[in-house]
């Protein structure tokens, strides 16, 4: 039986006589990916070569990981048989807790080998251990509500109570008593803001709106936010050979677990929020603090779950917002593929296209088109009421240096096109150019 290759995930031992050398590599794993797996009667070209176990190898050699790795980890150690009768042994650890050491030395896995973690490795894992920061810096307001926040549990089977035992149980309370900043983000007012930013165009010289969701539990702003795009997500209908197919603006789905995601992964501890920004052609959802050290792009794509904010996930879970099955970045991968995410100077972007343009979007390139296809007259009188949408026609004729009767055909014209529109009443109302 071949068990593979060893690579930056799994290991192979001959035999116990290296079991303190595979449980280096243990840490190095978990300090790499968060997980890690190591055989001991393998061969390292991944052959079965089998052990001799006895009644209490496994607790041996969970009581050598009690004594030996810190923080402590609860691995979980196998006897198997493979199709030849030959015995071996799996052992599979998971953690986020690092930086790891065995025996006080910290290590890193490098491809297939076990290094010494140097001095600014293991200030990066000593920053990514201490994440969790939500949950132990004080909130900036100690007495806040949470009637949104009950109220979504409720709705879930939960049954809040404003007392220390459910605020501790859900990480809304540091090691000192006090409410911390996921309380501060879940609590009824607060001053985080996220924000819908929507622009002209393909890039952001031309903002033409901005929208804030914020100052309330962010699971209902976060919510807010959903309905908006869930709004705009309108469907285009294709009938083809009599088949009538229903095309989205962009997949609902990917979109909600991307905001989700960005929302629970977010580096809040400058209360920094992520940001949406709405061009003509994608959305653009970005959050801060970048992928956890211990998890790689691969391990990303596939779903592995590395929580930044693990009191945070506490209650995501809770409020049915989040799930902890991984399976929300692979499914943003298997509808538009790993170039939709980039990861820049700490910034995690996700970029969904859209499938066609917009009725807003439609409308302002045929207003572009029709502009640019109008005739000098035509321009001129356009012109001259974008100024002043008061003046008389006979004044705009004037101004242009045209009949009358030629500047009301004109503004006909305009009009049907739609860039033009006559407010009010024929004496009092006014022009407006679009």
């Amino acid at each position: 039986m071949n068990l593979g290759i060893e690579n930056e995930y799994q290991e192979f031992k001959e035999g116990l006589g290296q079991l303190d050398k595979g449980l280096k590599s243990i840490v190095a794993m978990l300090n790499k990916h968060g997980q890690g797996t190591v055989y001991y009667g393998v061969k390292d070209d991944g052959n079965v070569c089998g052990i001799s176990i006895g009644k209490n190898t496994l607790m041996d050699i969970r009581n050598r990981i009690r004594d030996k790795i810190e923080p402590r980890i609860y691995a979980d150690i196998q006897e198997l048989i493979d199709e030849t009768n030959k015995k071996y042994i799996k052992v599979f650890a998971r953690g986020y807790d690092i930086p790891y050491s065995f025996d006080g030395r910290y290590y890193i896995r490098n491809v297939s080998a076990d290094e010494h973690a140097s001095n600014e490795i293991l200030r990066r894992m000593l920053s990514t251990s201490d994440s969790d920061i939500l949950r132990q810096k004080s909130s900036p307001n100690q007495n806040p509500t949470f009637n949104s926040l009950f109220a979504i549990l409720a709705g879930n089977g939960i049954h809040p109570s404003a007392t220390r035992e459910f605020y501790s149980n859900y990480g809304l309370i540091n090691r000192n008593g006090k409410f911390n900043m996921n309380a501060y983000l879940l609590s009824d007012r607060n001053s985080i803001s996220l924000k819908v930013i929507t622009f002209e165009g393909t890039d952001k010289s031309v903002m033409s709106k901005r929208t804030e969701y914020g100052g309330k539990c962010l699971l209902i702003s976060i919510s807010e936010v959903m309905q908006f795009f869930e709004t705009i997500n309108i469907m285009k209908v294709n009938l083809n050979n009599t088949i009538r197919e229903e095309l989205p603006l962009f997949d609902f789905p990917s979109f909600r677990e991307a905001w989700i995601n960005a929302c629970l992964h977010n580096d809040w501890k400058n209360e920094v929020a992520p940001s949406i920004y709405l061009f003509d052609d994608r959305i653009e959802i970005v959050s801060y603090g970048g992928l956890p050290f211990s998890l790689s792009k691969e391990g990303f794509y596939q779903g592995t779950s590395v929580p930044v904010n693990k009191s945070l996930l506490t209650i995501f879970m809770a409020a049915k917002y989040a799930e902890q099955s991984g399976h929300g970045i692979p499914t943003i991968v298997e509808k538009y593929g790993k170039e939709v995410f980039s990861f820049d100077d700490g910034m995690l972007k996700v970029t969904i296209p859209l499938a066609f343009d917009r009725p807003d979007v439609a409308t302002r390139k045929n207003i572009v088109l029709y502009k640019n296809g109008l005739t000098e007259n035509q321009k001129k009188v356009y012109d001259a009421l974008s100024h002043d949408g008061n003046l008389s026609l006979q004044n705009v004729a004037d101004k242009v240096g045209i009949s009358l009767g030629a500047t009301k055909k004109i503004c006909a014209k305009l009009q049907n096109l739609g860039i033009l529109e006559r407010v009010g009443s024929r004496k009092k109302g006014q022009w407006i150019t679009k």
